[in-house]
């Protein structure tokens, strides 16, 4: 007698692990349709001072874009750049940023629905910047 009621509330248990997680998923279906950009590739022109920022964000719509890049120089925040839409899959945006050589520029970029992508550069160092 013992056993089976042993397992029936073994079975309830399960039973209530899976309804949980199916109701988690359909009250939280943003992070399972959304996605963070793919790729984010950071460039500083030291000579015209301007800081290039190539963001690969695939599968966007109207409402699923790169909607804010937000850039940090020696971690403090210099531009805060938010967008209504994304034109292509892979866009290039330009800042005009004043930088020093050895000066850390740091660039998040964020989609509209979930997830984000930084990236790290030393100005005037060359090699390749640290993802984060």
């Amino acid at each position: 007698m013992n056993r089976i009621k042993k397992l029936k509330n073994r079975i309830y248990f399960k039973g209530f692990l899976m309804l949980a997680a199916v109701l988690f998923a359909a009250l939280h279906p943003v992070a399972a349709i959304a996605h963070a950009p793919s790729d984010l590739a950071v460039n500083y022109d030291l000579a015209s001072q301007t800081l290039e920022a190539a963001i690969k964000h695939t599968r966007f719509s109207d409402g699923h874009y790169i909607d804010k890049v937000e850039v940090k120089k020696n971690g403090n925040i210099v531009i805060l750049q938010e967008y209504k839409s994304q034109p292509t899959e892979t866009v290039v945006y330009s800042y005009k940023v004043t930088a020093a050589a050895g000066d850390i520029l740091e660039v998040k970029a964020s989609c509209s629905r979930f997830g984000s992508r930084t990236q790290k550069i030393t100005v005037g160092q060359p090699g390749k910047p640290e993802a984060k």
